[in-house]
């Protein structure tokens, strides 16, 4: 069971010393909370982050307000919204007074990652969280506990979020007696032990996994000690996440709209939070709306798919004709006997077998599904609706879809190009030092392309924070700090520069290659004709090199289209005013991903699938016919 509760340090308060209310809990906070002779804060009393809703559901709750309501029978009511009412008024003034005291992240970029570094530390008393960073608080020897939040206005515990962990069965498998029997080893009470003592470190007990089975509970290894005890208090009283496809939708709209309304647009200027409220409520219905939505299936009668098949089928045929007689002279290999070609074919059906399975068989049900409603809540039963998501995208998102074809293209294109020249420059310079020296170069320059990704993008990303290492050095120096990540023009040149050091040592390995090629007569003519080594290299060495790594050029471009380690270093944002609407750094590829897994709506996710494969195809068969060209002149 995936919950939270109120999280302490003991050194900072006692368990005697915790609040009782949500009243009692700010009071205590803002006594707790200490500044230097500057002013600056140096322990908070709590540090709650106010563009959260999960964490901050049960003080929402509190003050009126509501994700969704139930149905008399207890079901959730995606249709009934209550985070447009007046309470929840209340709840956002509460919060700008906490903002005012320092006890909210002042930072608009800030996560509950900074909330748990603080508490880690030893700087904060008490946090809204999970303890799934336990572990780091014993490695730091902070002496924590957990407690059930307080009790709200009407008298009773507050109840956190829930959500479950757990194993996933598909009740369609073709082995249901393998299913059982797995879910009968795994469901036994020794088994549960085993698995949740260790989730939570053997003896270290954390208090990572929260157990679900009473035997488990009841053990001594829960039971008597008072971190996993307390824990399991909590799981009896918190309240389970709606578990309906419209459950997650809140993740598109919450976050843009408390930044909004608790920091203001992206101009900093403040908006009318009661605006921003109406216009959140209002996008959750919609997309419940949409979610739920039923187009009228189109049923196409056998006779009409073979003759499309048919017509297929003619125009490839008719293709690879016209390709064979227009092809260029010496372009035709040559013919080879039937036993040859027929050998030549049964080696190379196995690759044929997994590009028709693995390439070219999902770009035709990607196709497939664009054409339907599958979405979350039509899993099994989706049917073809005909041109639906199309129309949608270049109707109604037809904004946002311009914009960020743009922005992916410039991005795709700079970082090719910028890398390219990155790569060509400094192979031009390794290979006029010494061998020796030039193969340390190498080996360093190319390790930002051997490190994983993921690792080196969350470094870049913590780095040009607004708090991070290079506006401290910027801060040194006297300068002031730059929005790396919180400007939309400067993210955008962030996420330029970043992307261009991951692919110029790809560059610089191969131009390295092509240099060694070029005939070092063209070199010796221009210098006897007196040009500089400026004019020798965007004159001679430029275009050559150009010209050999044109077609990796247009892969690589592809392969930046489709980046996705933008979204890992700035996760879309800055995110637009507009609720829905794509942030300043999203690319297509980031987008989709949204579309698909926050609103469940897939066969629209599909559906820009389509329209990247063919932008990117177009650009690719237009820029390679090109390149061709060339070549033959």
């Amino acid at each position: 069971l995936d919950t939270s509760g109120l999280i302490y340090n003991r050194d900072l308060i006692s368990e005697s010393e915790l609040p009782e209310t949500w009243d009692d809990f700010f009071r205590i906070a803002e006594a707790l909370t200490l500044r230097n002779e500057d002013g600056k804060i140096v322990q908070y009393g709590t540090l709650l982050n106010p563009k959260d809703m999960w964490f901050n559901y049960p003080i929402i709750k509190d003050h009126g307000g509501y994700y969704y309501g139930k149905a008399p029978n207890g079901d959730y009511n995606p249709y009934d919204v209550g985070l447009d009412n007046d309470c929840m008024l209340d709840y956002v003034n509460r919060m700008k007074e906490l903002q005012k005291k320092g006890l909210t992240l002042a930072n608009e970029n800030g996560t509950e990652s900074h909330i748990s570094a603080e508490f880690a530390n030893g700087r904060a008393a008490m946090i809204l969280y999970g303890l799934w960073n336990a572990s780091i608080y014993q490695s730091m020897c902070v002496d924590y506990g957990i407690a059930p939040l307080p009790k709200g206005r009407n008298g009773e515990v507050s109840r956190p979020l829930a959500t479950v962990q757990g194993f996933v069965v598909n009740r369609f498998t073709r082995n249901m007696e393998a299913v059982e029997s797995f879910l009968e080893f795994v469901l036994r009470d020794e088994n549960q032990q085993k698995l949740i003592e260790a989730g939570n470190r053997a003896e270290r007990r954390t208090g990572e996994r929260n157990p679900c089975n009473i035997s488990v509970i009841e053990s001594d290894y829960v039971s008597k000690d008072p971190i996993l005890s307390s824990l399991s208090a909590i799981g009896f009283n918190c309240e389970p996440f709606p578990n309906i496809p419209e459950g997650t939708i809140w993740y598109n709209y919450t976050s843009t709209a408390f930044r909004t309304i608790f920091y203001g647009d992206k101009s900093g200027n403040p908006v009318d939070a009661k605006e921003k409220l109406t216009e959140l409520a209002n996008k959750i219905r919609g997309d419940v709306a949409v979610m739920n939505k039923v187009p009228e299936k189109i049923e196409i009668p056998t006779g009409y798919l073979v003759f499309f098949a048919s017509l297929a089928a003619a125009g490839l045929a008719f293709l690879l004709v016209w390709r064979r007689r227009s092809a260029a002279p010496g372009e035709i290999a040559e013919r080879y006997g039937r036993k040859e070609s027929i050998v030549a074919w049964l080696m190379l059906a196995p690759l044929f077998f997994l590009l028709s399975m693995f390439y070219i068989f999902p770009v035709f049900h990607n196709i497939y599904l664009s054409l339907t409603n599958y979405s979350g809540v039509n899993l099994r039963d989706y049917g073809i609706v005909g041109l639906s998501n199309y129309v949608e995208i270049f109707s109604t998102g037809i904004n946002g879809l311009v914009s960020m074809i743009i922005w992916t293209v410039a991005f795709a294109a700079t970082v090719v190009g910028l890398s390219f020249l990155a790569g060509t420059v400094l192979a031009v310079v390794l290979d006029k030092v010494k061998v020796r020296i030039a193969k340390i170069y190498k080996i360093v320059f190319i390790l930002p392309w051997v490190v994983p990704s993921v690792i080196t993008l969350l470094m870049w990303r913590g780095m040009l924070e607004s708090d991070g290492l290079v506006n401290r050095l910027l801060g040194i120096m006297g300068m002031p700090p730059v929005p790396w990540l919180t400007s939309s023009f400067v993210a955008k040149l962030s996420c330029i520069f970043v992307m261009s050091w991951f692919s110029f040592p790809y560059f610089m390995v191969v131009s390295s290659g092509v240099l060694k090629s070029i005939p070092r007569d063209y070199y010796e003519v221009a210098k006897i004709a007196g040009a500089g080594n400026a004019f020798i290299f965007f004159k001679i060495t430029v275009p050559l090199v150009f010209k050999a790594l044109f077609p990796m050029m247009i892969m690589s471009f592809i392969m930046q289209f489709n980046q996705f380690g933008v979204y890992l270093l700035t996760q879309g944002g800055p995110p637009g005013d507009v609720l829905g609407s794509p942030g300043s750094t999203d690319l297509l590829i980031t987008y989709v991903f949204n579309t698909a897994f926050n609103t469940k709506r897939y066969s629209l996710a599909a559906a820009y699938s389509v329209i990247i494969f063919c932008f990117v195809g177009l650009f690719a068969f237009v820029s390679l016919r090109i390149g061709k060209r060339k070549i033959y002149e």
